[in-house]
């Protein structure tokens, strides 16, 4: 029996953990699972997650891979990727004190209005590469200071959702360089927290944690994961922000990379590898997809990175509360409708900010309807995306590779491919983060030797889909009506 040398990676998504045993040698996904963490809502416009329901639900998820585990099997190493943008007040024992506050929670707008008082949007994309939103933990962390006091003043540490799930593995307070920036109070260029961010807070730098490495280093070993006994002592890999892994995995190089990333998920993210800081972030007024410029898993070059918030997470909105079934299959959903760009209805898809709506419902209005309308504002935010990042840089981007849950849909792609009238390709293993990590667990245990080498074993095939004339001539008159109503309805 031939023995096959696999990663253990962990993929931390804004609602799931998906743990997968990954060949070290092929890529193939030998085995995984996934567990649900809830979101709770306990106020309009205010999101959370419990950060130890986060934990548990990875350590149940480990524990049944390693029921199953085969035997012809070496374990290399455990890896990680994360989604960004989280903050969780802990204590000195690492255990919270405050629920998990994304960054899609939008309950801190006026502080976000305060840091543009004090600091100014310029100025805040010039330190963090990112624009001034409720997206900054910043903000979140002057929240608490206003609305929850005694939380603000008890905290030991304000964690990423890296830094919480390092902690209970015994691995306490320490972060990678990726998450450290997407807590946007890190001062991108220099390498540092901020002062003048420090300042408005009013917390020291140790609160934020100085112990930050980079993405593909080995911190430390363990022999469980948590109650979980593994079949054997394994160097942990901190892995990366899960945008950043996925570009590795599409075949992103680092250096004049023709491919761009996209990593379909609760966002819609788009990105590629830059040697050179990019200016510019905005937020769009027409369409409020946000973009950003931060580091990357490796020295010296950024992830440059534009999305729309809240892309996967709108359709669970309307499973949840329009169709009011929660486990309601979203592939069966988008099955049932045409995507021909004959549907009357214009979908603003603008959640976040309040500012969702439908235009041209009528009595005959169907929720297929309304769910279709959705589908294509989502590619319509999709193509105010690409538009923008093709214009971050003067050489041309060839290809767009995509992965991610929401890539499992040949009707979604082919919508994007007729909107931008050009080939976009899926990936043969849509499992972007937990591969990307893979590649960093493999550079930094000294399975591979370079990144040329992990790419080799680990970003294989790609599926492409080729735009169609007639559906491209219908949406791209569709898509000019919609930026026309989008624009005029944001400036309410």
């Amino acid at each position: 029996m031939k023995w096959k040398r696999a990663f253990l990676a962990l993929d931390f998504g804004t609602s799931n953990v998906h743990v997968t045993l990954v060949d070290g040698d092929t890529a193939e996904m030998i085995l995984g699972t996934s567990r649900k963490y809830r979101w709770y809502t306990p106020g309009p416009n205010e999101i959370e997650l419990n950060a130890e329901e986060v934990w548990k639900a990875s350590e149940t998820a480990v524990e049944e891979l390693m029921r199953k585990l085969p035997e012809n099997l070496e374990l290399l190493a455990v890896t990680f990727s994360f989604f960004g943008d989280s903050i969780t007040p802990v204590d000195k024992d690492g255990n919270a004190l405050y629920a998990m506050l994304p960054g899609f929670c939008g309950r801190s707008r006026s502080e976000v209005e305060l840091m543009d008082k004090e600091i100014g949007a310029q100025e805040y994309a010039r330190i963090t590469g990112n624009t001034l939103s409720t997206l900054s933990s910043v903000s979140k962390i002057l929240w608490l200071k206003r609305h929850r006091p005694e939380v603000f003043k008890k905290a030991y540490a304000f964690y990423s959702n890296q830094e919480y799930i390092m902690h209970r593995l015994g691995l306490p307070g320490v972060q990678d360089t990726t998450l450290a920036a997407r807590k946007l109070a890190y001062d991108v260029k220099g390498g540092h927290w901020s002062e003048p961010l420090l300042e408005l807070m009013g917390i020291p730098e140790a609160k934020l944690g100085t112990n930050i490495v980079e993405s593909a280093t080995a911190i430390g070993k363990i022999s469980s994961y948590g109650s979980v006994k593994l079949p054997c002592e394994l160097p942990v890999t901190i892995g990366c922000h899960d945008v950043s892994a996925s570009l590795l995995s599409t075949g992103v190089k680092l250096e004049h990379s023709d491919i761009l990333g996209v990593l379909m998920g609760t966002y819609e993210q788009i990105g590629y590898f830059s040697d050179t800081f990019v200016d510019g972030c905005n937020d769009f007024g027409d369409s409020l997809i946000f973009s950003c410029c931060y580091n990357s898993p490796f020295k010296g070059k950024y992830t440059v990175m534009d999305a729309f918030p809240t892309a996967g997470a709108l359709l669970e909105w309307y499973c949840k509360y329009i169709l009011q079934d929660e486990k309601a299959d979203v592939g069966k959903l988008i099955a049932n409708v045409p995507l021909d760009g004959e549907n009357p209805l214009i979908f603003l898809p603008y959640a976040e900010t309040f500012h969702g709506a439908v235009l041209g419902m009528g009595l005959g209005t169907t929720t297929d309807m309304i769910f279709e309308s959705i589908l294509e504002s989502l590619a319509f935010q999709f193509v105010a995306c690409v538009e923008y990042i093709r214009s971050t840089r003067k050489e041309p981007f060839h290809r767009l590779h995509f992965g991610g849950g929401g890539s499992r849909s040949d009707k979604l792609l082919q919508l994007r491919a007729d909107l931008i009238h050009a080939p976009v390709g899926r990936m043969d293993n849509i499992e972007l983060p937990s591969l990307g990590a893979c590649m960093l667990a493999g550079l930094g245990n000294g399975v591979y030797h370079d990144l040329d080498e992990a790419g080799k074993n680990m970003v294989k095939g790609v599926h492409y889909f080729e735009p169609q004339e007639d559906n491209y001539k219908k949406y791209e008159s569709k898509y000019r009506i919609y930026r026309k109503y989008s624009a005029a309805y944001l400036k309410v």
